[in-house]
Protein backbone atom coordinates (compact mmCIF):
# COMPACT_ATOMS: atom_id res chain seq x y z
CA UNK A 1 0.00 0.00 0.00
CA UNK A 2 1.42 3.19 -0.87
CA UNK A 3 1.19 6.14 2.23
CA UNK A 4 0.13 9.39 0.09
CA UNK A 5 -1.09 12.53 0.48
CA UNK A 6 -2.35 15.78 -1.75
CA UNK A 7 -0.46 18.96 -1.60
CA UNK A 8 -0.92 22.15 -3.78
CA UNK A 9 1.58 22.27 -6.10
CA UNK A 10 3.10 25.30 -6.40
CA UNK A 11 4.36 27.18 -9.87
CA UNK A 12 7.42 26.25 -11.10
CA UNK A 13 9.34 23.33 -10.19
CA UNK A 14 13.10 23.30 -9.39
CA UNK A 15 16.40 22.26 -10.49
CA UNK A 16 19.21 21.40 -8.70
CA UNK A 17 21.78 19.32 -10.40
CA UNK A 18 25.02 19.64 -8.45
CA UNK A 19 24.26 22.64 -6.25
CA UNK A 20 24.58 22.67 -2.66
CA UNK A 21 23.68 25.92 -2.22
CA UNK A 22 20.03 27.54 -1.11
CA UNK A 23 20.11 30.24 -3.59
CA UNK A 24 20.82 27.65 -6.16
CA UNK A 25 18.42 25.56 -4.87
CA UNK A 26 15.77 27.91 -5.49
CA UNK A 27 15.92 28.64 -9.13
CA UNK A 28 12.72 27.64 -10.70
CA UNK A 29 11.66 25.78 -14.03
CA UNK A 30 7.85 25.22 -15.32
CA UNK A 31 5.50 23.34 -13.04
CA UNK A 32 5.08 19.31 -14.04
CA UNK A 33 2.12 16.79 -13.92
CA UNK A 34 4.37 13.71 -12.65
CA UNK A 35 6.82 13.59 -9.25
CA UNK A 36 9.91 16.02 -9.04
CA UNK A 37 11.86 12.58 -8.33
CA UNK A 38 10.83 8.93 -7.86
CA UNK A 39 13.33 6.80 -5.75
CA UNK A 40 13.15 3.31 -6.45
CA UNK A 41 14.89 -0.22 -5.85
CA UNK A 42 15.89 1.01 -2.36
CA UNK A 43 16.63 -0.72 0.90
CA UNK A 44 14.83 2.06 2.81
CA UNK A 45 14.36 2.40 6.13
CA UNK A 46 11.97 5.51 6.65
CA UNK A 47 11.94 5.26 10.88
CA UNK A 48 7.98 5.42 10.54
CA UNK A 49 6.40 3.15 12.44
CA UNK A 50 3.46 2.67 9.68
CA UNK A 51 5.75 1.89 6.96
CA UNK A 52 9.12 0.58 8.71
CA UNK A 53 10.35 -0.74 5.36
CA UNK A 54 9.72 0.16 1.59
CA UNK A 55 11.55 0.06 -1.65
CA UNK A 56 10.62 3.16 -2.99
CA UNK A 57 9.12 6.62 -2.38
CA UNK A 58 8.18 10.22 -4.81
CA UNK A 59 8.71 13.37 -3.89
CA UNK A 60 7.05 16.28 -5.10
CA UNK A 61 8.04 20.29 -4.39
CA UNK A 62 10.35 19.22 -1.58
CA UNK A 63 8.36 16.44 0.43
CA UNK A 64 7.52 13.17 0.49
CA UNK A 65 4.21 12.32 -1.36
CA UNK A 66 4.25 8.28 -1.21
CA UNK A 67 6.09 5.50 -0.26
CA UNK A 68 5.76 2.01 -1.36
CA UNK A 69 6.80 -0.83 -3.89
CA UNK A 70 9.22 -0.18 -6.64
CA UNK A 71 5.89 -0.72 -8.81
CA UNK A 72 3.34 1.35 -7.22
CA UNK A 73 6.01 4.32 -7.45
CA UNK A 74 6.62 3.97 -10.59
CA UNK A 75 3.03 4.17 -11.62
CA UNK A 76 3.03 7.67 -10.66
CA UNK A 77 5.84 8.90 -12.71
CA UNK A 78 5.81 10.91 -15.88
CA UNK A 79 7.97 11.57 -18.77
CA UNK A 80 9.25 14.47 -16.41
CA UNK A 81 10.25 12.58 -13.39
CA UNK A 82 13.44 12.03 -12.88
CA UNK A 83 13.51 8.76 -11.73
CA UNK A 84 16.54 7.64 -9.63
CA UNK A 85 17.23 3.55 -9.00
CA UNK A 86 18.94 2.79 -5.65
CA UNK A 87 20.88 -0.48 -7.29
CA UNK A 88 19.47 -2.21 -4.14
CA UNK A 89 21.34 0.83 -1.63
CA UNK A 90 19.97 1.27 2.06
CA UNK A 91 18.22 4.54 1.71
CA UNK A 92 17.29 6.75 5.49
CA UNK A 93 15.92 9.66 6.72
CA UNK A 94 18.64 12.63 6.56
CA UNK A 95 20.90 11.99 9.90
CA UNK A 96 20.16 15.14 12.52
CA UNK A 97 23.55 15.35 15.14
CA UNK A 98 21.43 15.86 18.29
CA UNK A 99 24.48 17.78 20.13
CA UNK A 100 27.08 19.55 18.10
CA UNK A 101 29.78 22.09 18.60
CA UNK A 102 29.77 22.70 14.88
CA UNK A 103 31.84 25.66 13.31
CA UNK A 104 34.85 26.05 10.91
CA UNK A 105 37.61 26.40 12.75
CA UNK A 106 40.19 24.27 10.92
CA UNK A 107 43.27 25.86 12.61
CA UNK A 108 44.06 23.07 15.00
CA UNK A 109 46.69 20.67 15.00
CA UNK A 110 44.77 17.31 15.26
CA UNK A 111 46.97 15.60 18.14
CA UNK A 112 44.81 12.46 18.48
CA UNK A 113 47.55 9.55 18.73
CA UNK A 114 48.68 6.81 20.99
CA UNK A 115 52.23 7.75 21.95
CA UNK A 116 53.60 10.62 23.64
CA UNK A 117 56.80 10.55 21.09
CA UNK A 118 53.92 10.89 18.40
CA UNK A 119 52.57 14.13 20.14
CA UNK A 120 56.44 15.52 19.79
CA UNK A 121 56.54 14.61 16.45
CA UNK A 122 53.90 16.40 15.35
CA UNK A 123 54.30 19.40 17.59
CA UNK A 124 57.30 19.53 16.33
CA UNK A 125 56.47 19.39 12.37
CA UNK A 126 53.94 22.51 13.07
CA UNK A 127 56.17 24.47 15.34
CA UNK A 128 58.74 24.41 12.61
CA UNK A 129 55.97 25.14 9.72
CA UNK A 130 54.53 28.23 11.78
CA UNK A 131 55.61 31.58 11.76
CA UNK A 132 57.41 33.17 14.56
CA UNK A 133 54.81 35.30 15.79
CA UNK A 134 52.13 32.91 15.33
CA UNK A 135 50.70 30.86 18.45
CA UNK A 136 50.60 26.78 17.78
CA UNK A 137 46.81 25.79 18.23
CA UNK A 138 45.56 22.33 18.21
CA UNK A 139 43.00 19.70 19.52
CA UNK A 140 41.96 16.04 20.36
CA UNK A 141 45.01 14.99 22.56
CA UNK A 142 43.72 12.27 24.55
CA UNK A 143 46.05 10.99 27.52
CA UNK A 144 43.75 8.49 28.40
CA UNK A 145 44.21 6.09 25.53
CA UNK A 146 48.37 6.61 26.66
CA UNK A 147 48.73 6.25 30.16
CA UNK A 148 46.35 8.12 31.50
CA UNK A 149 49.03 10.66 32.87
CA UNK A 150 48.20 13.98 32.11
CA UNK A 151 51.29 15.88 30.32
CA UNK A 152 52.95 18.70 31.54
CA UNK A 153 54.46 22.13 30.01
CA UNK A 154 57.78 21.12 30.43
CA UNK A 155 56.87 18.36 27.65
CA UNK A 156 55.79 21.26 25.60
CA UNK A 157 58.46 24.02 26.50
CA UNK A 158 61.27 21.43 25.48
CA UNK A 159 59.49 21.38 21.94
CA UNK A 160 57.65 24.88 21.28
CA UNK A 161 60.04 27.03 23.65
CA UNK A 162 58.62 30.44 24.13
CA UNK A 163 55.92 30.33 21.19
CA UNK A 164 52.50 30.53 23.10
CA UNK A 165 50.76 27.29 22.92
CA UNK A 166 47.11 25.45 23.58
CA UNK A 167 46.21 22.57 22.97
CA UNK A 168 42.50 21.57 23.87
CA UNK A 169 41.83 17.58 25.27
CA UNK A 170 39.31 16.27 23.06
CA UNK A 171 36.73 16.07 26.03
CA UNK A 172 37.37 20.11 25.33
CA UNK A 173 36.83 20.75 29.26
CA UNK A 174 40.75 21.13 29.85
CA UNK A 175 43.28 22.63 27.72
CA UNK A 176 47.23 21.81 28.37
CA UNK A 177 49.54 24.84 27.86
CA UNK A 178 53.36 25.71 27.42
CA UNK A 179 55.06 28.34 30.03
CA UNK A 180 54.76 31.22 27.96
CA UNK A 181 50.80 31.15 27.82
CA UNK A 182 51.21 30.68 32.25
CA UNK A 183 53.24 33.81 31.87
CA UNK A 184 51.24 35.84 29.59
CA UNK A 185 48.22 35.21 31.92
CA UNK A 186 49.99 35.57 35.05
CA UNK A 187 48.58 32.28 36.31
CA UNK A 188 49.58 30.64 39.89
CA UNK A 189 48.76 28.08 42.09
CA UNK A 190 46.24 30.72 43.90
CA UNK A 191 44.82 32.16 40.88
CA UNK A 192 40.70 32.08 41.35
CA UNK A 193 38.72 30.37 38.97
CA UNK A 194 34.87 29.69 38.63
CA UNK A 195 33.04 26.80 40.06
CA UNK A 196 34.03 23.72 39.25
CA UNK A 197 37.71 24.98 37.25
CA UNK A 198 40.93 23.90 38.61
CA UNK A 199 44.35 24.77 37.68
CA UNK A 200 46.30 21.51 38.02
CA UNK A 201 49.33 22.19 40.51
CA UNK A 202 52.50 19.91 41.03
CA UNK A 203 52.17 18.18 44.38
CA UNK A 204 56.27 18.77 44.99
CA UNK A 205 56.87 22.33 43.74
CA UNK A 206 53.48 23.69 43.82
CA UNK A 207 53.90 25.58 40.37
CA UNK A 208 50.97 25.29 37.85
CA UNK A 209 51.52 21.78 35.86
CA UNK A 210 50.05 23.45 32.19
CA UNK A 211 46.58 21.74 32.49
CA UNK A 212 43.69 24.20 33.51
CA UNK A 213 40.38 22.10 34.03
CA UNK A 214 36.78 23.86 32.87
CA UNK A 215 36.24 27.36 33.71
CA UNK A 216 40.19 27.86 34.47
CA UNK A 217 40.11 27.89 30.42
CA UNK A 218 38.77 31.27 31.07
CA UNK A 219 41.99 32.65 31.91
CA UNK A 220 43.52 32.43 29.08
CA UNK A 221 40.71 32.18 26.13
CA UNK A 222 40.94 36.04 25.76
CA UNK A 223 44.38 35.88 24.57
CA UNK A 224 44.17 33.42 21.84
CA UNK A 225 44.29 35.46 19.09
CA UNK A 226 40.79 34.96 17.18
CA UNK A 227 40.04 34.75 13.53
CA UNK A 228 38.63 37.32 11.60
CA UNK A 229 35.07 37.32 10.62
CA UNK A 230 36.15 36.37 6.88
CA UNK A 231 38.47 33.58 7.98
CA UNK A 232 35.63 32.44 9.43
CA UNK A 233 33.02 33.00 6.85
CA UNK A 234 35.27 31.70 4.06
CA UNK A 235 36.10 28.13 6.37
CA UNK A 236 31.98 27.59 6.57
CA UNK A 237 31.16 26.63 2.96
CA UNK A 238 33.67 23.52 3.39
CA UNK A 239 32.49 22.66 6.76
CA UNK A 240 28.85 22.39 5.23
CA UNK A 241 29.69 20.24 2.28
CA UNK A 242 31.33 17.89 4.86
CA UNK A 243 28.79 17.69 7.22
CA UNK A 244 26.73 16.89 4.20
CA UNK A 245 29.20 14.32 2.10
CA UNK A 246 28.18 12.28 5.77
CA UNK A 247 24.87 12.18 5.54
CA UNK A 248 24.04 14.99 7.89
CA UNK A 249 20.90 17.19 7.11
CA UNK A 250 19.93 18.71 10.42
CA UNK A 251 21.74 19.44 14.08
CA UNK A 252 21.60 20.62 17.09
CA UNK A 253 24.31 23.07 17.40
CA UNK A 254 25.65 24.81 20.52
CA UNK A 255 28.17 27.14 18.90
CA UNK A 256 27.90 31.11 18.33
CA UNK A 257 25.30 31.56 16.29
CA UNK A 258 25.81 34.37 13.82
CA UNK A 259 28.30 32.86 11.66
CA UNK A 260 25.98 30.26 10.30
CA UNK A 261 23.07 33.17 9.98
CA UNK A 262 25.18 34.71 8.12
CA UNK A 263 25.51 31.54 5.91
CA UNK A 264 22.16 31.60 5.88
CA UNK A 265 21.40 34.76 4.52
CA UNK A 266 24.22 33.91 1.87
CA UNK A 267 22.47 31.12 0.70
CA UNK A 268 24.31 28.22 1.85
CA UNK A 269 23.08 26.64 4.68
CA UNK A 270 21.92 23.08 3.70
CA UNK A 271 21.35 21.72 6.99
CA UNK A 272 18.36 22.63 9.39
CA UNK A 273 19.79 23.88 12.61
CA UNK A 274 18.18 23.79 16.46
CA UNK A 275 21.08 25.93 17.90
CA UNK A 276 21.02 26.58 21.23
CA UNK A 277 22.18 29.64 23.57
CA UNK A 278 25.51 28.32 25.10
CA UNK A 279 28.57 30.48 25.73
CA UNK A 280 30.58 27.74 26.96
CA UNK A 281 33.16 28.83 29.49
CA UNK A 282 33.31 32.33 28.38
CA UNK A 283 31.01 34.06 30.71
CA UNK A 284 30.95 37.22 28.22
CA UNK A 285 28.45 34.89 25.98
CA UNK A 286 26.50 33.18 28.47
CA UNK A 287 23.41 34.59 29.20
CA UNK A 288 23.21 32.54 32.56
CA UNK A 289 26.53 33.70 33.80
CA UNK A 290 26.07 37.57 32.96
CA UNK A 291 24.82 39.86 36.03
CA UNK A 292 21.29 40.72 36.23
CA UNK A 293 18.15 39.03 37.93
CA UNK A 294 16.98 36.14 36.17
CA UNK A 295 13.64 38.09 34.13
CA UNK A 296 16.32 40.52 32.97
CA UNK A 297 18.32 37.49 31.29
CA UNK A 298 15.06 35.75 29.97
CA UNK A 299 13.99 38.63 28.51
CA UNK A 300 17.73 39.43 26.71
CA UNK A 301 17.17 35.41 25.35
CA UNK A 302 13.53 36.24 24.58
CA UNK A 303 14.49 39.30 22.62
CA UNK A 304 17.24 37.72 20.59
CA UNK A 305 15.07 34.65 20.01
CA UNK A 306 12.98 37.17 18.19
CA UNK A 307 15.46 39.02 16.38
CA UNK A 308 16.63 36.01 14.80
CA UNK A 309 13.35 34.67 13.80
CA UNK A 310 12.87 37.96 11.55
CA UNK A 311 16.37 37.66 10.49
CA UNK A 312 15.53 33.93 9.11
CA UNK A 313 12.18 34.55 8.09
CA UNK A 314 13.54 37.57 6.08
CA UNK A 315 15.24 35.14 4.05
CA UNK A 316 12.31 33.52 2.74
CA UNK A 317 14.55 30.50 1.77
CA UNK A 318 12.41 28.29 4.71
CA UNK A 319 9.74 28.62 2.52
CA UNK A 320 10.66 26.73 0.07
CA UNK A 321 12.79 24.15 2.21
CA UNK A 322 11.64 24.12 4.97
CA UNK A 323 12.72 25.20 8.81
CA UNK A 324 16.20 25.80 8.46
CA UNK A 325 17.31 27.98 11.91
CA UNK A 326 15.61 28.64 15.25
CA UNK A 327 17.23 29.08 18.74
CA UNK A 328 15.63 26.40 19.80
CA UNK A 329 16.73 25.78 23.76
CA UNK A 330 19.27 27.01 26.41
CA UNK A 331 22.15 24.83 27.43
CA UNK A 332 23.05 24.70 31.12
CA UNK A 333 25.73 22.62 32.39
CA UNK A 334 26.46 20.92 36.16
CA UNK A 335 29.23 19.44 35.84
CA UNK A 336 32.67 18.22 33.66
CA UNK A 337 33.96 14.89 32.54
CA UNK A 338 34.83 11.98 33.67
CA UNK A 339 38.09 11.13 32.22
CA UNK A 340 39.94 14.36 34.32
CA UNK A 341 37.44 13.60 37.87
CA UNK A 342 35.30 16.54 36.84
CA UNK A 343 32.36 14.80 36.30
CA UNK A 344 30.02 14.90 39.82
CA UNK A 345 29.52 11.07 41.44
CA UNK A 346 27.01 9.84 43.69
CA UNK A 347 30.09 7.63 45.08
CA UNK A 348 33.79 8.44 45.02
CA UNK A 349 35.66 8.00 42.06
CA UNK A 350 37.75 4.82 42.27
CA UNK A 351 40.88 6.08 41.21
CA UNK A 352 40.80 9.11 43.83
CA UNK A 353 39.33 7.87 46.79
CA UNK A 354 36.66 10.74 48.95
CA UNK A 355 36.60 12.60 45.59
CA UNK A 356 33.41 13.24 44.03
CA UNK A 357 33.73 16.00 41.50
CA UNK A 358 33.20 19.52 41.89
CA UNK A 359 29.74 21.32 40.92
CA UNK A 360 29.61 23.99 38.34
CA UNK A 361 26.55 25.53 39.79
CA UNK A 362 25.14 24.00 42.56
CA UNK A 363 21.45 21.88 42.45
CA UNK A 364 19.33 25.09 44.26
CA UNK A 365 20.97 26.96 42.17
CA UNK A 366 20.35 24.95 39.13
CA UNK A 367 16.78 24.19 40.00
CA UNK A 368 15.93 27.66 40.19
CA UNK A 369 17.43 28.74 36.78
CA UNK A 370 15.79 25.75 34.97
CA UNK A 371 12.41 26.74 36.88
CA UNK A 372 12.62 30.55 35.37
CA UNK A 373 13.98 29.53 31.64
CA UNK A 374 11.09 27.00 31.56
CA UNK A 375 8.37 28.97 32.92
CA UNK A 376 9.68 31.52 29.89
CA UNK A 377 8.88 29.07 27.72
CA UNK A 378 12.38 27.89 26.89
CA UNK A 379 13.69 24.65 25.97
CA UNK A 380 16.48 23.63 28.53
CA UNK A 381 19.03 21.20 27.96
CA UNK A 382 21.98 20.07 30.92
CA UNK A 383 25.16 19.20 30.50
CA UNK A 384 25.79 16.24 33.12
CA UNK A 385 27.67 13.69 32.92
CA UNK A 386 28.09 11.70 36.54
CA UNK A 387 25.61 10.40 38.12
CA UNK A 388 25.11 12.91 40.69
CA UNK A 389 24.95 15.31 38.16
CA UNK A 390 22.33 13.55 36.36
CA UNK A 391 19.99 13.55 39.64
CA UNK A 392 20.30 16.96 40.02
CA UNK A 393 19.54 17.91 36.70
CA UNK A 394 16.05 15.16 36.57
CA UNK A 395 15.36 17.26 40.29
CA UNK A 396 15.20 20.46 38.96
CA UNK A 397 12.99 19.42 36.08
CA UNK A 398 11.07 17.52 38.48
CA UNK A 399 10.45 20.74 40.45
CA UNK A 400 9.69 22.44 37.14
CA UNK A 401 7.43 20.44 35.91
CA UNK A 402 4.57 22.38 37.03
CA UNK A 403 5.28 25.89 35.86
CA UNK A 404 6.83 24.99 32.80
CA UNK A 405 5.09 27.28 29.69
CA UNK A 406 6.74 25.13 26.87
CA UNK A 407 5.36 21.57 25.04
CA UNK A 408 9.02 20.85 24.10
CA UNK A 409 10.67 18.08 25.92
CA UNK A 410 13.38 18.94 28.52
CA UNK A 411 16.89 17.00 27.37
CA UNK A 412 20.49 15.86 29.32
CA UNK A 413 23.24 15.77 27.64
CA UNK A 414 25.46 12.84 27.64
CA UNK A 415 24.04 10.68 30.66
CA UNK A 416 27.16 8.84 30.68
CA UNK A 417 26.73 7.37 34.26
CA UNK A 418 22.89 6.80 35.59
CA UNK A 419 21.53 5.62 38.88
CA UNK A 420 18.83 2.55 38.23
CA UNK A 421 16.85 4.76 40.59
CA UNK A 422 17.14 7.27 38.53
CA UNK A 423 16.49 5.51 35.70
CA UNK A 424 12.65 5.57 34.69
CA UNK A 425 12.26 9.18 35.58
CA UNK A 426 13.35 10.15 32.08
CA UNK A 427 10.17 8.49 30.33
CA UNK A 428 8.16 10.19 33.56
CA UNK A 429 9.21 13.64 33.66
CA UNK A 430 9.88 13.33 29.04
CA UNK A 431 13.03 13.98 29.30
CA UNK A 432 15.40 13.04 26.45
CA UNK A 433 18.67 11.29 27.24
CA UNK A 434 20.87 12.99 24.52
CA UNK A 435 24.32 10.64 24.15
CA UNK A 436 26.97 10.14 22.01
CA UNK A 437 27.88 6.40 21.23
CA UNK A 438 31.45 6.86 20.76
CA UNK A 439 32.36 8.91 24.11
CA UNK A 440 31.29 4.86 25.47
CA UNK A 441 33.94 3.34 23.22
CA UNK A 442 36.77 6.43 24.11
CA UNK A 443 35.69 5.57 27.96
CA UNK A 444 36.47 2.02 27.77
CA UNK A 445 40.13 2.98 27.77
CA UNK A 446 39.34 4.64 31.43
CA UNK A 447 36.20 3.76 33.01
CA UNK A 448 36.89 0.85 34.78
CA UNK A 449 39.44 2.69 36.60
CA UNK A 450 36.97 6.15 37.66
CA UNK A 451 34.40 3.47 38.72
CA UNK A 452 33.55 0.63 40.98
CA UNK A 453 32.85 -3.22 39.15
CA UNK A 454 29.59 -2.92 40.92
CA UNK A 455 28.83 -0.07 39.25
CA UNK A 456 29.88 -1.00 35.33
CA UNK A 457 26.20 -1.51 34.41
CA UNK A 458 25.20 2.09 35.01
CA UNK A 459 27.32 3.82 32.68
CA UNK A 460 26.30 4.18 29.22
CA UNK A 461 22.81 2.73 29.48
CA UNK A 462 21.25 3.23 25.83
CA UNK A 463 18.95 0.13 26.16
CA UNK A 464 17.17 0.54 29.54
CA UNK A 465 16.19 3.81 28.65
CA UNK A 466 14.58 2.75 25.63
CA UNK A 467 13.52 -0.50 27.42
CA UNK A 468 11.55 1.75 30.22
CA UNK A 469 10.14 4.05 27.36
CA UNK A 470 12.16 7.09 27.63
CA UNK A 471 13.61 9.02 24.70
CA UNK A 472 16.85 8.57 23.58
CA UNK A 473 18.85 10.44 20.85
CA UNK A 474 22.15 10.46 19.75
CA UNK A 475 24.71 13.03 18.43
CA UNK A 476 28.79 13.21 17.98
CA UNK A 477 29.32 16.24 19.71
CA UNK A 478 32.27 17.55 18.07
CA UNK A 479 34.73 17.88 18.39
CA UNK A 480 34.95 15.41 21.38
CA UNK A 481 33.86 12.55 19.78
CA UNK A 482 36.47 10.63 17.52
CA UNK A 483 34.60 10.69 14.41
CA UNK A 484 31.48 13.25 13.08
CA UNK A 485 30.32 10.13 11.04
CA UNK A 486 26.73 9.26 12.27
CA UNK A 487 27.64 5.68 10.51
CA UNK A 488 30.83 5.43 12.41
CA UNK A 489 28.38 6.60 15.82
CA UNK A 490 25.81 4.20 14.86
CA UNK A 491 28.31 1.22 14.57
CA UNK A 492 29.63 2.36 17.64
CA UNK A 493 25.94 1.94 19.62
CA UNK A 494 25.46 -1.41 18.10
CA UNK A 495 29.35 -3.00 18.80
CA UNK A 496 29.97 -1.02 22.07
CA UNK A 497 33.76 -1.65 20.93
CA UNK A 498 37.02 0.26 21.55
CA UNK A 499 38.94 1.33 18.56
CA UNK A 500 42.11 1.69 20.07
CA UNK A 501 42.08 -1.81 21.49
CA UNK A 502 41.06 -1.28 25.24
CA UNK A 503 39.27 -4.45 26.51
CA UNK A 504 40.95 -6.42 23.55
CA UNK A 505 38.36 -4.53 21.26
CA UNK A 506 35.39 -6.79 22.78
CA UNK A 507 32.16 -5.10 23.59
CA UNK A 508 31.93 -3.66 26.56
CA UNK A 509 28.63 -4.63 28.53
CA UNK A 510 26.91 -5.71 25.35
CA UNK A 511 23.42 -5.64 26.93
CA UNK A 512 23.14 -2.10 26.43
CA UNK A 513 24.13 -2.45 23.07
CA UNK A 514 21.40 -0.62 20.04
CA UNK A 515 19.95 -2.50 16.92
CA UNK A 516 20.57 -0.30 13.50
CA UNK A 517 16.84 0.65 13.75
CA UNK A 518 17.54 1.87 17.19
CA UNK A 519 20.37 3.73 16.79
CA UNK A 520 19.44 4.67 13.33
CA UNK A 521 16.15 6.49 15.12
CA UNK A 522 17.96 8.09 17.34
CA UNK A 523 20.17 9.70 14.62
CA UNK A 524 16.87 10.89 13.05
CA UNK A 525 13.31 10.66 14.10
CA UNK A 526 14.19 11.42 17.96
CA UNK A 527 16.12 14.68 17.66
CA UNK A 528 13.60 15.73 15.05
CA UNK A 529 10.63 14.81 17.70
CA UNK A 530 12.86 17.33 20.22
CA UNK A 531 12.41 20.29 18.73
CA UNK A 532 8.96 22.11 17.24
CA UNK A 533 9.43 20.59 13.73
CA UNK A 534 9.12 16.57 14.35
CA UNK A 535 5.52 16.86 12.13
CA UNK A 536 7.80 18.08 9.45
CA UNK A 537 11.52 15.96 9.65
CA UNK A 538 13.08 13.24 11.05
CA UNK A 539 11.21 10.39 9.00
CA UNK A 540 10.29 9.28 5.17
CA UNK A 541 6.60 10.04 5.69
CA UNK A 542 4.09 11.50 3.35
CA UNK A 543 4.23 14.89 3.97
CA UNK A 544 8.08 15.62 5.42
CA UNK A 545 10.53 17.49 3.72
CA UNK A 546 12.43 15.11 1.75
CA UNK A 547 15.85 14.99 3.53
CA UNK A 548 17.35 11.49 2.92
CA UNK A 549 20.90 9.60 2.32
CA UNK A 550 21.36 7.10 0.01
CA UNK A 551 23.82 5.08 1.60
CA UNK A 552 26.84 3.62 -0.05
CA UNK A 553 26.02 0.39 0.32
CA UNK A 554 23.35 -1.90 1.30
CA UNK A 555 22.98 -2.58 5.19
CA UNK A 556 23.26 -6.30 5.97
CA UNK A 557 20.96 -7.99 8.04
CA UNK A 558 22.23 -9.10 10.73
CA UNK A 559 23.90 -5.94 10.14
CA UNK A 560 28.19 -6.69 10.22
CA UNK A 561 31.22 -4.40 10.71
CA UNK A 562 30.73 -2.91 7.26
CA UNK A 563 28.56 -0.44 8.55
CA UNK A 564 31.51 1.86 10.18
CA UNK A 565 32.87 1.98 6.84
CA UNK A 566 29.84 1.94 3.95
CA UNK A 567 29.67 5.94 3.90
CA UNK A 568 27.42 7.98 1.75
CA UNK A 569 26.82 8.22 -1.62
CA UNK A 570 24.45 10.82 -2.17
CA UNK A 571 22.43 13.47 0.01
CA UNK A 572 19.61 14.88 -0.03
CA UNK A 573 17.53 18.19 0.98
CA UNK A 574 14.72 18.77 0.04
CA UNK A 575 14.75 16.51 -1.95
CA UNK A 576 17.36 18.38 -3.27
CA UNK A 577 20.92 16.66 -3.84
CA UNK A 578 23.39 18.37 -1.28
CA UNK A 579 26.18 15.84 -1.91
CA UNK A 580 26.74 13.18 -4.44
CA UNK A 581 29.93 10.82 -4.48
CA UNK A 582 32.06 10.78 -6.99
Amino acid sequence: MIASRSFQRRLGKTAFAGSTSLAALLLASPALAGPDIIVVNGDVYTVDEEYPRAQAFAVEDGKFTAIGTSEEIRSLADAQTEVIDAGGHTITPGFIDAHAHFSGDSNRLNLYVQSRDEWADLLRTEHSRLGADNWLLGGNWDHTIIDDVLPTKEFLDAIVGDRPTVLTHIDGHFVWVNSAVIDMAGITANTPVPPGGQIVVDPETGEPTGILKEGAVDLVRALIPRQTDEERYASLPAAIQYANSLGITGMHNMTAYDDWLHVLQQGGLTMRMWHGFFGGFDPANDPMRQPGNMDGRIAKLRNEQQRVRELVDATGFEDSVGPLFEMGFVKLINDGVLSVHTAVLLEAYRDQPGWTGNWFVEPEELSANVSALTAGGFQVAIHSIGDGAVRASLDAYEAARDTSTTDLPMRIEHVELLDKEDLPRFAELNVVASMTPNHMTKAVAYIEDRIEPAREDRAYTWQSLIDTGAKVMFGADGSTSIHLDPLKQIGDAMYRANHAGFNDGEPWHSEQALTFAQALKAYTLEPAQSTSWGDQIGSISAGKWADFVILGGTVAEPVDPQIFDMGVAATYFAGRPVFEAE
